[in-house]
């Protein structure tokens, strides 16, 4: 249950009504990432079972990037209409979004909290079996489903493999006192944030990563005091500094009391939504709502992995290349993890890519087992083979303005022992002139010094979500800047900062 009473444990679906219990493939967990796999998998021709606990559609569609986003997009809007003459003058004095108006938009975006339209279009359209109830690995290629609020255990069985997509979990900040707050009202995870319909009058947030800051964003800007904590010395503390200074600033501008170094150690709660919170340098501040967005981890904690010899608690999955775990005694593989579970790249797109890259494995074993299986194979299905999980996925964070980034930054190349460099470019281009006034901007390009091949980049400006793709194709394709100064892009327009950037590294 989160704020508003939402109901998260639909009825239907339940695992008595199976015709069957031995499918080719289950997949545990009906988010985006498990969605993409049960598509691939079921319209190549073979039977799938999605399980899922919760609302089929999973964190990301209901309380994570789609809700968060309706959220942000028109304060984003608003920001740089309020930037370019006529525009403007056409919102007047307007310097707040009307939150009532993105509150019922962002409800319609997710369909009131309903899964029936996404199952349509999802579990509709790929033919697998859907099942409602919590599951549990119980063995090779053994799984049991529990239906909310029942104590059986229905037994299902998979004669190629499991895919576990079961994404993450809130870590619960070590704060004295955090016990006493109600959930969903005086405390906040991220479902709260991103589901309240009404704005609390001062929000305090512990944590300024992606969500603790997109959340300071959204909320500053439709009228809550919001203070913004972290223990690290900058928000967003993996980032390029000099792109995290200017979202601070940005933020503090929209009156959010930034809090650098410094943890939250004990909260009490005075009244209903009146709390006071002591900082570790001794500070008390006061406010209504306490948000917890100190990170996540992954949801592998009751999960039955001790059953195949592998550890649980929270640990991510590790895999191999083609996404594949592997289990003690398996002479192959049969239990894959995609998205979040396995800590790669916690992001919806990388659990998404990472889910074509085991369906085409799968496939291929699939075929393998069966060479007279009259499978309908996609054209690349030979895939079969990650590339650099670790250093290369494109993230972006939605505050005000962007940052959007890929690859390294110039400290974790360095501390991968990587000789790089700095290539640096404000976003005073022609293209930024027309787009608007007075809009702050960076960028850099992180070079591997010798080989001029870039390494990492990242961008800080106004809707700059879409910047970091051009980039990522030059890493991955081992791009040098020699070869990018044949990349001409187009004029006038803000993604001219590629030429800048090329002028400031010599080209």
């Amino acid at each position: 249950m989160a704020s508003r009473n939402i109901n998260v444990h639909p009825t239907g679906y339940h695992p008595s009504l199976l015709a069957e219990t031995t499918f080719d493939i289950i997949i545990i967990g009906g988010g985006p990432v498990g969605n993409f796999a049960e598509g691939r998998l079921a319209k190549a021709g073979l039977s799938v079972a999605v399980i899922q606990h919760e609302l089929y559609g999973g964190e990301c569609h209901f309380f994570g990037c789609i809700p968060s986003k309706a959220l942000l997009r028109p304060v984003e809007a608003l920001e740089a209409a309020k930037k370019v003459g006529g525009a403007r003058e056409a919102v007047g004095s307007k310097t707040v979004v009307d939150h009532n108006a993105v509150f019922n938009r962002r409800d319609k975006i997710v369909d009131n909290w309903d899964d029936n339209n996404w199952i349509s279009v999802s579990n509709g359209s790929s033919g697998a079996k859907l099942v409602r109830g919590f599951a549990r690995i119980e063995g090779t290629r053994r799984v049991s489903v529990q239906p909310n609020g029942e104590t059986q255990r229905y037994m299902l069985d998979a004669r190629i493999a499991v895919v576990a997509a079961t994404g993450s979990t809130p870590i619960v900040p070590e704060i004295a006192g955090i016990e006493e707050l109600i959930p969903g009202k005086e405390l906040w995870i991220n479902r709260d944030a991103v589901a309240f319909d009404k704005v609390p009058e001062s929000l305090i947030i512990v944590g300024a990563g992606p969500v603790g800051c997109e959340m300071a964003t959204f909320y500053s800007a439709v009228g809550s005091k919001v203070t913004l904590i972290t223990p690290h010395a900058e928000i967003l503390a993996t980032v390029e500094r000099e792109a995290t200074e200017i979202v601070r600033k940005s933020l503090e501008a929209h009156g959010v009391s930034v809090k650098l170094s410094t943890r939250a150690v004990k909260v009490k709660k005075v009244a209903a939504n009146s709390l006071a919170v002591e900082l570790s340098n001794g500070e008390q501040i006061t406010g209504s709502v306490l948000m917890n967005a100190v990170g996540r981890r992954p949801r592998t904690h009751d999960f039955g992995l001790e059953t195949v010899g592998l550890a649980g608690g929270g640990l991510p999955l590790k895999t191999d290349a083609s996404l594949a775990v592997q289990t003690p005694g398996s002479t192959e593989p049969w239990l894959f993890a995609v998205g979040d579970v396995n800590g790669l790249g916690s992001t919806t797109h990388m659990g998404v890519y990472q889910a074509r890259i085991a369906s085409n494995t799968i496939l291929s074993i699939a075929k393998k087992q069966d060479q007279a299986a009259k499978l309908d194979l996609p054209t690349g299905v030979s895939v079969t083979k990650s590339k650099h999980l670790d250093s290369t996925f494109p993230r972006v964070i939605f505050t005000e303005p962007n940052i959007a980034a890929v690859g390294h930054t110039l400290a974790s190349a360095q501390t991968a022992g990587l000789k790089a460099k700095a290539v640096d470019s404000n976003f005073s281009i022609p293209g930024t002139w027309l787009y608007g006034d007075e809009q702050p901007g960076w960028a850099r390009w992180v070079v591997e010094e010798g080989t001029e091949k870039l390494l990492g980049a990242t961008f800080c400006c106004i809707e700059g979500s879409e910047f970091a793709n051009a980039s990522q194709v030059a890493i991955m394709q081992g791009m040098a800047l020699t070869d990018m100064v044949h990349v001409v892009p187009p004029f006038p327009t803000r993604g001219e900062v590629w030429t800048y950037l090329l002028n400031a590294a010599g080209y």
